[in-house]
């Protein structure tokens, strides 16, 4: 549609709108800001240069796109590093010297696998024949390593071993083990990288990295028994940008890495699919030398740093290594390479094969759900920030599980809307059939911008006024194929979800935003592409049902997300309308950027007025722009205080009802 349309009016449209258009010097400043990263979106192999549009009129795409930049959802970027490095050889004549009069293996040439078992089994060995035994190790994997792989990943693993030797006789804590802390860290990393080059990592059962060497026992703990969630795994590397303001880890005993679940694995579990986003999952992986010879000389134990945060070393308890904010750093950098976020506006279909609700680790009984819901031009990892700052919250880890909720924001607010119901019905019913968890009946719900009216859907009451809003006849008089019929039925005749205790709206438009009538919402109202499912549902109806509908249903019949936000619009009065659930406790956090003039009070994209547009039991104000402002220091506080409240209340109902 956009190709035909003439490039004078478009730039018609354009002139005159920039001219009367305040917003102007904001607009420019976020031009400059994101020029550098639109200059991805042309990259080579860059998707957005297949639309046709995009090719024809360059010029005014990187104008509309840093305009939809600035008034979008997205997350800003931030930098930060830290690294494993792998040390430097130490191996020399002296340490071979040294060996020979030991009786040990000495050298290099004629190292071979069973002698390193050998004395890796010899429990005699004083701290100086630990020592050296780890050099030569390292040293042999290290030249091994360069001609053949596998051999150098059980080399490695018998440095790491002998390694842990020397931490568990000296301990993790004193100054002369951080050279064989070191070698351990560097050799299992090079251990799990080389070796799952090809076939993967196996959680729970022998992992096979080549025939050319013994498979490795591997044993987990803190984590289901689901294989393919386990199979893809990297370590977290250091000499990169990072996109989230606080880095959390832990330091102590184990290496920190990352799982990636396998989206394309076909598993009979139907809990699985809520991972085939393939949100990464932090782990800490420990190499040990194995009593058992039949079960190899060593084996990997895979901990959960989440559950546990000690180990048992030489007698005493150690803190184990973990790293908290790789898997959401992962996360957030998926999405700046995918570039899901603008594809998915522009083309709805695209983003709607990944419609659906998806959570961040496997699903965990004992935890509260707390289910985010991402805003316009936006996608779950806008959320990485905020989640990455409340797991370190002692409390808040141990109780709640997260889930997002992911849809193409260029759709229908009502339909996005009960597929966002629909997909908490289905996987409640899945994961509690017999509703006896009380931990799922404490939901928490936060949505930022748009995302705050799909919540909003979840906790109100359509009664009759949603329909009588829209349509002028009864809807046993509407025609249309049962499908349609249907999913019209579930789209306008709605209940409270039950389970949800307290929901959160932060930026969220209730009275629309004046954004929508602006040169920049315009031409985003005209590139967003709908998807399919949503327009042909819309038109079946307007045309099995000529004159049926009121004004309020016409705005829904071919518009977009943007469309449906503008002042004025008859279908947020209808929204408006609807009656809240007495059961459920409402939080408003809104931008207030102190503007001189009571009427431009707001976050420059939602006003004051329309953000506390809803009944709300509690009010946050934050200074902060709308993209930023669902991860502000203030606006976090404010969701610790909410969890913290909502878990003294679960406590309390289930202490009244023992």
């Amino acid at each position: 549609m956009l190709a035909t349309i003439k490039v004078p009016h478009l730039i018609t449209i354009v002139v005159k709108g920039l001219i009367y258009d305040a917003l102007l010097v904001w607009y420019c400043w976020n031009y400059a800001r994101f020029a550098i990263g639109l200059s991805i979106l042309f990259s080579k192999g860059g998707m957005l240069v297949n639309h046709v549009w995009v090719r024809r009129f360059p010029v005014l795409f990187l104008l509309l796109s840093s305009l939809l930049l600035s008034a979008g959802c997205r997350s800003p970027n931030k930098h930060k590093t830290s690294y494993y490095p792998l040390p430097s050889s130490r191996w020399s004549e002296q340490t071979e010297q040294y060996l020979v009069s030991r009786k040990l293996p000495a050298k290099l040439e004629d190292t071979n696998p069973q002698s390193l078992l050998r004395a890796l089994r010899e429990k005699s060995l004083n701290l100086t024949d630990l020592e050296s035994m780890m050099e030569l190790s390292f040293e042999k994997a290290d030249l091994t390593d360069n001609t053949d792989i596998y051999a150098g990943v059980e080399y490695y693993a018998y440095a790491a071993c002998f390694a842990w030797r020397i931490l568990d006789r000296e301990g993790f804590d004193n100054p002369k083990t951080q050279r064989a802390s070191d070698i351990y860290q560097a050799c299992l990393a090079r251990v799990l990288e080389d070796g799952t080059r090809d076939k993967g990592f196996q959680m729970n059962g022998p992992w096979s990295v080549h025939e050319k060497i013994p498979a490795f026992p591997v044993y987990a703990h803190g984590f289901p028994n689901r294989v393919h969630l386990f199979r893809n795994l990297t370590v977290p590397k250091t000499d990169t940008s990072y996109n989230l303001t606080n880095y959390y880890v832990r330091k102590g005993a184990g290496l920190p890495v990352i799982f990636h679940p396998d989206a394309e694995a076909n598993s009979a579990d139907p809990l699985d699919i809520y991972h085939n986003l393939g949100h990464p999952m932090g782990a800490t992986v420990l190499i040990l030398p194995n009593d058992d010879l039949e079960k190899g000389f060593c084996r990997l134990e895979v901990v959960n740093p989440r559950i546990y945060s000690t180990i048992k070393i030489n007698g005493k308890n150690t803190p184990l290594a973990g790293d908290f904010s790789a898997a959401y750093q992962e996360m957030f950098e998926r999405d700046l390479g995918s570039k899901l976020w603008i594809m998915g506006f522009l083309d709805g279909d695209r983003e709607s094969r990944f419609q659906g609700l998806y959570m961040a680790e496997p699903y965990q009984p004992d935890k509260i759900p707390v289910v985010f819901v991402h805003g316009l031009l936006s996608t779950p990892a806008t959320w990485m920030e905020t989640m990455n700052e409340l797991d370190q919250i002692p409390g808040i880890r141990e109780r709640y599980q997260f889930w997002f909720y992911m849809y193409p924001t260029s759709g229908s607010i009502l339909l996005n809307g009960t597929d966002l119901r629909e997909n908490l019905q289905r996987t409640i019913q899945q994961i509690d059939p017999k509703n006896e968890n009380q931990n799922l009946k404490h939901m928490v719900l936060v949505g930022h911008s748009m995302g705050g009216l799909l919540a909003r859907l979840q906790v109100t009451h359509s009664d009759d006024k949603l329909y009588s809003g829209l349509c002028k006849v009864p809807f046993n008089q509407l025609q249309g194929k049962p499908t349609v019929l249907e999913l019209a039925r579930k789209t306008l005749f709605f209940e409270p979800n039950p389970n949800i205790s307290h929901v959160v709206y932060i930026g969220t438009p209730h009275n629309g935003s004046p954004l929508s009538f602006t040169p920049t919402g315009r031409l985003g109202s005209l590139i967003a592409h709908t998807p399919s499912w949503q327009k042909n549902f819309r038109s079946e109806l307007n045309e099995q049902n000529p004159g049926a509908f009121l004004p309020a249903f016409k705005i829904q019949s071919q518009p977009n997300s943007i469309d449906m936000l503008g002042f004025e619009n008859p279908f947020l009065k209808v929204f408006q309308s609807l009656r809240p659930s007495e059961h459920i406790q409402v939080h408003s956090i809104a931008g207030d950027m102190n503007q001189f003039f009571e009427s431009r009070k707001g976050d420059t994209v939602v006003p004051l007025s329309s953000a506390l547009a809803t009944k709300s039991d509690t009010i946050t104000l934050v200074e902060e722009k709308h993209m930023e402002l669902h991860h502000h220091p203030k606006t976090i506080s404010e969701i610790i205080r909410i969890l913290q409240q909502n878990i003294t209340e679960a406590d309390a109902l289930a202490s009244k009802a023992k």
